[in-house]
């Protein structure tokens, strides 16, 4: 029984990889399309989100059918509940890439300039803490859930002051008004990926420990 157990988990552990690595392409590719208001490859990442969707789904289905032929227990219980919660958190920083790749369909024909470094390294913060987020997660690692967990302050703060000084420099034309709020908008959307990526860690260290946290 242990055998199987753990044969089913090593699979789902395949597929969390799979789609882990799936979301990080759709962030980075997301950012290019920025840099480079390119279309093609903000386009790209919008149809790619269906292949991050159907694994979702199948992560959840093999949760399912381990959950109902093995009666997992402790521990086990507490790994199968975590890894349904975070395909769901991979999901939703999933929809928030697709989310800046419409931005950026929609301001293509603005092409801001201004601001740009300071999204791109919004972006580059964002990222680093999905990755780290994620290999906490696999490698079961409480204290690097609770480092990266500690960066989305730091993540935060950026994001306000990215957003002040946007509004401040915005002007009253339409189209410098538009730019702004597509801007804006990109910032909140990487914001709310460290936010999942937060969640992650909290959701290690409860698989790991049992005990529940919030940062």
């Amino acid at each position: 029984m242990r055998e199987s157990l753990n044969v089913r988990l090593e699979e789902i552990h395949k597929a969390m990889s799979e789609m882990t690595d799936l979301v990080e392409a759709s962030i980075d590719v997301a950012m290019q399309a920025f840099v480079e208001m390119n279309l093609d490859k903000a386009t790209n990442v919008i149809d790619g989100d269906l292949r991050i969707n159907a694994y979702e789904q199948k992560i959840e289905n093999m949760c399912a059918e381990l959950t109902a032929t093995q009666s997992p227990v402790g521990g086990d219980l507490r790994h199968v509940i975590t890894v349904l919660k975070v395909v769901t958190d991979l999901e939703r920083v999933g929809d928030y890439s697709c989310n800046i790749a419409q931005a950026i369909l929609d301001l293509h024909p603005l092409e801001p300039k201004k601001h740009n470094k300071a999204l791109v390294l919004l972006a580059d913060m964002v990222r680093e803490m999905l990755i780290g987020s994620m290999e906490a997660y696999f490698n079961q690692n409480v204290t690097l859930a609770y480092e990266i967990a500690g960066r989305d302050e730091v993540v935060d703060t950026h994001y306000k002051n990215l957003y002040k000084t946007l509004i401040l420099q915005s002007g009253d034309e339409e189209e410098a008004l538009n730019a702004t709020i597509g801007l804006i908008l990109i910032g909140r959307y990487l914001e709310r990926i460290a936010d999942h990526a937060t969640n992650i860690c909290e959701r290690v260290i409860y698989m790991r420990t049992g005990k529940t946290v919030k940062f």
